[in-house]
């Protein structure tokens, strides 16, 4: 077996990569590392041997957050990956889960969490992170959304005006501003509440690429 670690913190990687040794004394062949996901892609691309991933969302690159995940998984469908990142927002884990991570660990419960992990993803388990509430990120208001009001939210979010947002979807402006009220009032917001900042609070920044 071969593990790859994806983390730009060296400390991290020298940590995880001492407990899998020891954890895995007869079956693991090696551990390679990378630190940026420019060089992960590249690595997977390579069709270098890797069994299991474990990786931070947040590493220097082009890619990160969900859509790396996703080119990762789009690179090695069936790829069995760990995210391990700083970042514990059940929002953020519900995605992952849901582009295909086996499992979601914040960097905040230590290296120990990451190795139970592991364990329960080779042991063909989904694992999350006992800090993280996915039954929040179940109820959370978002979901109440429809595709509409969630792409105003994000291209608001983003810096684009309401004209510009019906011109480039071929909706009214009255719609779009309708849609905009509508989530707003869904999420409990206000108008001068900072759509940027909510959405990095509450795990979504990553779809600040997307507009």
């Amino acid at each position: 077996m071969r593990i790859l670690l994806a983390d730009d913190h060296p400390i991290i990687c020298v940590a995880l990569g001492e407990m899998l040794g020891a954890a895995f004394p007869s079956t693991l062949q090696g551990i390679d590392t990378v630190a940026d996901s420019d060089a992960l892609l590249a690595h997977l691309e390579s069709e270098a041997a890797c069994d299991l991933l474990v990786l931070d969302l947040f590493m220097p690159g082009a890619a990160g957050s969900i859509p790396l995940l996703e080119r990762v998984l789009a690179m090695r469908p069936g790829l069995r990956v760990v995210t391990y990142t700083g970042a514990n927002q059940p929002m953020l884990a519900q995605q992952a889960l849901a582009a295909g991570a086996r499992a979601f660990v914040s960097k905040a419960s230590g290296p120990d969490v990451a190795l139970q992990a592991v364990h329960a993803v080779l042991g063909g388990q989904v694992f999350v992170d006992p800090r993280v509430d996915l039954d929040a990120a179940r109820k959370h208001p978002w979901h109440t959304l429809t595709p509409g009001e969630r792409g105003v939210i994000v291209a608001l979010a983003s810096g684009h005006h309401l004209h510009g947002i019906a011109l480039d979807s071929d909706r009214s402006y009255k719609t779009v501003t309708a849609h905009k009220y509508n989530a707003l009032r869904k999420l409990n917001l206000d108008s001068k509440t900072d759509l940027k900042h909510y959405l990095s609070q509450i795990g979504l920044g990553y779809l600040l690429g997307s507009t």
